[in-house]
């Protein structure tokens, strides 16, 4: 079997000019049609038998095959159906060429065979290549629709593999995104917890501070005008010192003003003895210095059972609000109003001022604009620290209202008031009053001012101090075993404070009076000890003077003195 002839030569199946299959067994013919048809932009390929035809098939894709009828061993009918079962050949488009009968008998059993198309010899040469022209534009737009297919097709695989890889990318973008906002979340976290821990050391240096001072420096300076007042005594009739003395007091008296006020500077005793609500009426009072006049309305009567540090934090909000109200609101007027209400603390500080932009603050915040002109953000993460919330409403010429939201749940809520323990046993329902002098407790943590006022008190001849009691606990244990007719009972003491060993003492013992000695004797102390049943509530440099005076009042209302 001789080989097949492709035309110029070209052999190479992956040339992208279209190829046109010639089959016949006569080489004339094959020559005649390959004249008729050579042109640049087409390969020919020419097979002499079938046999030639499969073997170039295999190897070439073919655009057009034109085959002849009437071949030995093997007719053009019998090669299109072998075509057929070749997987590269079974499309290919096949116009049968023959000199044989034009019956349809025999045309149908060409087009049976696969055939598209059927030229008879002589072949007119215009046919014969317009023929091949459209099978050639076919070939052409099946090879574009290939083309567009494979690059469709790998477009689309890319898209997918692109597809992909965002969707890995966005799963580890968000895997990131999710790690740094925990991150966040965490940091944001500590650092909130850092700022109330800060918030609260301050507050508790405060308060250890104004500790230091009351019980060290106030007690001390008292003392001294003890001392003084004892001098004074000593030394009647010489003006000189006796006016040495007086200015000396004077002096005692200022230190003790000022050092009074600093300490509720620092800490306000009231809040720390008789919480919030009197806490917020204290600072009312105190705002006056300011020239800022403070409604205040609190609920009468109750007491709040929280943690002082949210109790302190709590009041530094309503402060800061009203120092706010005093710098900016211009009206010199603010409110303050506390209540309960389902299950949270409501604080509330406004007044009708020139407000500001609300909008406007929360747009600066970030760049320390109004919100950090007016400790807005400060409130709010203070708040925010202790389980509570703070919100602002304000607008130009419309006042200001900040609220401060602390839910009660587990801190006991409101109406929380100490209440006296159960009625005891009257042990002594009568007191039998002294023989001749007046037997008295001395009852205060600090020893130099128990020594000083025992001092003082003994100079008297009338006065006996029959014992000194270091704390509350102490004083009710002495009291069951001296029975004094005067207790003198300071209310700041560890361990049981003063307003507790009255309210002890007075229940056992009623005929017993009781008169406290406080740095601070304010209105608020001044009620708690009224209630716990005390005579009166004294400052201890007033002490100096009016004592002794107090005694002596106190007992005619009980018993009088031989």
């Amino acid at each position: 079997m001789t080989k097949p002839d492709v035309i110029e030569g070209r052999t190479d199946a992956s040339s992208g000019y279209p190829k046109v299959l010639l089959v016949d067994d006569h080489q004339v013919n094959l020559t005649a049609l390959c004249e008729l048809l050579r042109r640049d932009d087409m390969k020919l390929l020419c097979a002499k038998s079938g046999a030639e035809a499969l073997e170039l098939l295999l190897l070439h894709d073919v655009a057009l095959a034109l085959i002849d009828v009437q071949m030995p061993e093997m007719d053009g009918f019998e090669l299109a159906e072998l075509m057929r079962g070749v997987e590269r050949a079974k499309q290919v488009p096949i116009i049968f060429v023959t000199a044989g009968s034009r019956e349809e008998r025999y045309r149908f059993r060409g087009y049976e065979a696969g055939a598209v198309d059927f030229l008879y010899k002589p072949i007119e040469p215009d046919v014969l290549k317009s023929k091949v022209n459209v099978f050639l534009a076919i070939d052409r737009q099946r090879r574009e629709l290939t083309r567009l297919l494979r690059e469709r097709t790998e477009a689309e695989r890319r898209v997918r593999e692109s597809e992909q890889r965002l969707q890995q990318w966005n799963e580890r973008l968000e895997q990131r995104v999710a790690e740094r906002t925990q991150k966040l979340v965490e940091s944001q976290q500590r650092l909130r917890a850092m700022a109330l821990e800060l918030n609260l050391a301050e507050q508790r240096e405060r308060r250890r501070i104004a500790t230091e001072m009351h019980d060290h420096l106030q007690q001390t300076l008292v003392l001294g005008k003890l001392k003084l007042g004892g001098a004074k005594r000593l030394v009647m009739g010489q003006p000189p010192v006796e006016m040495m003395i007086h200015e000396t007091e004077e002096i005692f008296a200022e230190a003790l003003q000022y050092t009074r006020a600093l300490v509720a500077e620092l800490s306000p005793s009231v809040l720390r003895e008789h919480g919030l609500s009197a806490g917020l009426t204290w600072l009312g009072e105190y705002m006056k210095k300011h020239d800022l006049a403070v409604t205040v309305e609190v609920p009468e009567d109750q007491t709040l059972n929280l943690p002082e540090d949210q109790i302190a934090l709590l009041f530094q909000s309503a402060r800061e609000l009203l120092m706010n109200a005093w710098k900016h609101a211009g009206t010199g007027k603010a409110t303050v109003t506390m209540r309960h209400e389902r299950s949270q603390l409501l604080v509330q500080v406004s007044d009708e001022g020139v407000g500001f932009d609300c909008a406007a603050t929360a747009e600066e915040s970030a760049t320390g604009g109004l919100s950090s002109k007016f400790g807005l953000f400060s409130i709010r993460e203070r708040m925010s620290a202790i389980g509570g919330s703070f919100e602002i409403e304000s607008a130009p010429n419309k006042g200001t209202r900040g609220m401060l939201r602390l839910p009660l749940a587990g801190t006991g809520g409101v109406g929380g008031t100490v209440q006296a323990e159960g009625a005891k046993k009257n042990l002594s329902s009568t007191l039998q009053p002294p023989a001749s002098r007046i037997r008295l407790l001395l009852v205060d943590d600090h020893a130099m001012m128990r020594q000083g006022l025992r001092a003082m008190l003994e100079g008297y001849e009338d006065v006996q101090v029959v014992g000194e009691a270091v704390d509350g606990r102490d004083a009710v244990r002495l009291v069951e075993k001296l029975l004094p007719a005067i207790v003198v009972m300071d209310i700041n003491m560890p361990t049981m404070n003063g307003i507790e060993a009255t309210r002890e003492i007075k229940a056992r013992y009623p005929n017993i009076a009781v008169i406290g000695l406080s740095v601070n004797a304010d209105h608020e102390n001044r009620d708690a000890m009224a209630k716990a049943g005390a005579a009166t509530l004294l400052t201890k440099e007033a002490a100096v003077e009016h004592l002794y005076q107090t005694m002596q009042k106190v007992l005619k209302n009980i018993c009088p003195v031989v």
